[in-house]
């Protein structure tokens, strides 16, 4: 989550900018190319999120979420490099110096794509998770109880 917490913070630090920023008379905030921009990243973080809420109540139900899990986890750190990403080139030079967060939470994303597993794992883990159930990756509802051990 507080990957999402540093995406949203990239996206407002952009948002400022472009908002006062002008080019050729214009603010760059009304400029399509940069509305774009920033509305993919947007996008993908709140995709993320839902994928994070998604996972959260799996576990809150009494799942493992091992796939949702890794599917946040892997979306959430591309969707975090792709934010602070946006915001940097939004800013210019301004963005890669220090007189913004954006360069400290640029050299950060890039770990969140190795910590609590490289997103390599993550996705072999999902690619598992589809080929011994296919039936139930589709399903939103479908809950991957852990398997009680003893005679009990």
């Amino acid at each position: 989550m507080r990957w999402l917490g540093l995406a949203r913070r990239s996206l407002e630090i952009a948002n400022a900018y472009i908002d006062v920023r002008m080019s050729g008379g214009r603010r760059l905030a009304e400029r399509e190319s940069v509305q774009l921009l920033i509305g993919e990243a947007a996008l993908q973080a709140r995709i993320g999120r839902l994928l994070v809420m998604h996972a959260a109540s799996k576990l809150d139900a009494g799942a493992m979420a091992r796939n949702e899990l890794s599917m946040a986890k892997v979306h959430v750190a591309d969707a975090l490099h792709r934010a602070v990403d946006t915001a940097i080139q939004l800013n210019g030079g301004r963005g890669y110096s220090k007189d913004t967060s954006l360069e400290w939470i640029y050299r950060y994303a890039r770990q969140a794509r190795l910590v609590d597993g490289a997103s390599e794992v993550h996705k072999m883990v999902i690619a598992r998770h589809l080929a011994e159930g296919a039936e139930t990756f589709w399903d939103w509802n479908h809950l991957d109880r852990p398997k009680r051990s003893g005679g009990g």
